[in-house]
């Protein structure tokens, strides 16, 4: 009898351990899914190769952002805008302060004449709902001047970067900053941010079919403005 009874607490321990196990997985299954930064479908890109940066703006925005809690990595400068000083956006990837989710986001700085640098905005950008607004005239984006390298970018994605150019041969030709977002349907949704030959800042969609055809899908003016931090 003592036996049975041993036998049957054996079998007990055996479901409990394996339901607990069987829980652990889930959990960690469900943790791993979680860290995979999806967006209304679209997953965010995480290899972008860094611009090249003066001295200069490198140093302006990592000695910024030194001891804000941020965990940043600095893709471009994007955007400038001459003020009482001068204005500096930058796009960067990684995580905001008090935040473990990482993404996007657009960091502008402030210059004061005397060149002491402060932080005036750090805006994350939605890829599903990037702020848009319409073209301006050659040159600025209001009163932001968007930045180029002066040399073709190139995005991370082999696929992405032949499609890319054969739908860029419009009126505006358009230099990658960053490849922000795949989307993976029947073929592959592309979403990339870009400084247009108008010297405004872009970001054009585009698709490339599994037979390897590509086509643009939009191409909005992004509204740098509202990402300044000083609205």
């Amino acid at each position: 009898m003592r036996k049975m009874n041993i036998f049957a607490a054996v079998l007990v321990c055996t479901a409990v351990i394996g339901f607990v196990l069987s829980g652990c997985k889930a959990e960690a299954a469900s943790e791993a899914s979680n860290k995979q930064p999806v967006l209304g479908g679209w997953s965010l890109v995480t290899d972008n190769t860094p611009a090249m940066m003066s001295e200069k703006d490198s140093s302006r925005i990592n000695d910024v952002l030194t001891g804000e809690g941020s965990n940043f990595e600095v893709i471009s400068l994007v955007a400038t805008q001459v003020v009482s000083g001068a204005n500096y956006m930058y796009l960067v990837y990684g995580t905001e302060a008090g935040s473990t989710t990482p993404g996007y986001y657009f960091v502008t700085l402030y210059e004061d004449t005397k060149g002491n640098d402060s932080v005036i905005g750090i805006e994350s950008i939605d890829v599903t709902a990037i702020r848009t607004g319409t073209p301006l005239g050659a040159g600025a984006t209001g009163t932001w001047a968007v930045k180029g390298t002066g040399k073709p970018g190139m995005l991370p994605d082999q696929d992405a970067q032949a499609s890319f150019d054969a739908i860029n041969k419009g009126e505006v030709m358009y230099n990658p900053v960053a490849l922000l977002a795949t989307q993976v349907v029947s073929g592959t949704n592309y979403k990339a941010l870009c400084s247009g030959s108008d010297k405004n800042l872009y970001v054009v969609t585009w698709y490339r079919d599994l037979q390897g055809n590509s086509s643009l899908t939009s191409a909005e003016c992004v509204n740098i403005g509202a990402y300044s931090g000083l609205n």
